[in-house]
């Protein structure tokens, strides 16, 4: 609970898409064709967290970090 998770997408093509879900059901984060950049996600329920990554034809890294 409180925890804030720090994102950065280095996308050079394609589309990037990430879900940040819990266990439990709550969804803080769902985001499609993500832009380049650095975001934060803050997570407001005391959870199991899963975090999802998918792409297509995406080239580049997505960073999560939690701070």
């Amino acid at each position: 609970r409180g925890d804030v998770l720090q994102i950065e997408v280095a996308r050079e093509a394609g589309e990037i898409a990430l879900a940040v879900s819990g266990k439990k059901g709550s969804e803080p984060y769902t985001g499609n064709d993500l832009k380049p950049g650095v975001f934060t996600v803050t997570v407001s329920e005391t959870d199991d967290y899963l975090i999802r990554i998918t792409g297509k034809n995406a080239t580049g890294k997505v960073a999560v970090k939690r701070i």
